[in-house]
């Protein structure tokens, strides 16, 4: 998939991210969508939800849970701590933390994928560095943990997939993101930690709200109401432990 490089101006709002003085963007691409399929904005009810890997709560591949409460409702994610340990120790690690908190889902791509993880989000005076923020407990940049052999990559992005966004190869922070539908053909340059088990009906309210595009007749832009997230809960599997970390 060909690299799309937004404008200077656009830049402030997109993936990306670096707690640096010399933040970089994420070079995910936008998704090209065909505005003249009538579908293109439809919003896939509950009943059409497919997964293509059956999520087992007593699955070892299956460490955490964790539940983004947000301004629409709670978002539950099983996180894939054997496939991605280093990737889910941070998410965990800043989710116990609070960085998480009154943070703000910044950016909405309709058909494609929702961003956040962003710390810089939750000031409103910063909002020029949206999308460049970011923090990891490693002290900078972790590395990417790509497995092309597993069940997870050989499916790709789907709807639900949570996936980290980066600004390069090996340049994870915390920013991620949410699949909203298909993306087989994103390139697989990007961690997959996790899967949305619950709250597919907040995921779709979130796609449906008002979004202020990052350029003229975009459907790729910043929310125009703030959609925070207040907290996010993590549990660790029942299989190894119940407790619940607040």
């Amino acid at each position: 998939m060909k690299f799309l490089f937004l404008p200077l101006m656009i830049l402030l709002f997109v993936f990306g991210a670096c707690n640096k003085s010399d933040r970089e963007e994420t070079q995910i691409p936008k998704r090209t969508i065909d505005t003249n399929d009538k579908n293109y904005r439809e919003v896939v009810p509950v009943s059409r939800l497919k997964f293509d890997i059956q999520l087992n709560p007593d699955s070892v591949n299956v460490t955490h849970f964790a539940t983004l409460k947000t301004t629409f409702g709670d978002i539950k994610i099983a996180l894939f701590g054997e496939d991605a340990p280093k990737t889910v120790k941070n998410f965990v690690t800043l989710a116990r933390q609070g960085y998480f908190n009154n943070t703000l889902i910044h950016r909405i791509a309709k058909n494609f994928l929702i961003q956040m993880g962003d710390g810089t989000t939750r000031y409103p005076s910063k909002k020029n560095e949206w999308g460049k923020g970011g923090k990891s407990i490693y002290g900078g940049y972790f590395q990417d943990e790509i497995n092309p052999n597993s069940p997870i990559y050989r499916v790709g992005y789907t709807f639900g997939t949570v996936a980290m966004a980066n600004s390069g190869p090996n340049k994870n922070l915390s920013q991620f993101f949410i699949c909203l539908d298909e993306a087989r053909d994103l390139d697989k340059k990007y961690t997959i930690f996790g899967k949305v088990v619950d709250g597919f009906d907040v995921i779709n309210k979130i796609e449906d709200q008002e979004i202020i595009p990052f350029k003229f007749d975009s459907l790729d832009g910043t929310p125009k109401k703030p959609i925070v997230i207040f907290r996010v809960i993590v549990k660790e599997n029942k299989k190894n432990s119940t407790r619940e970390n607040n």
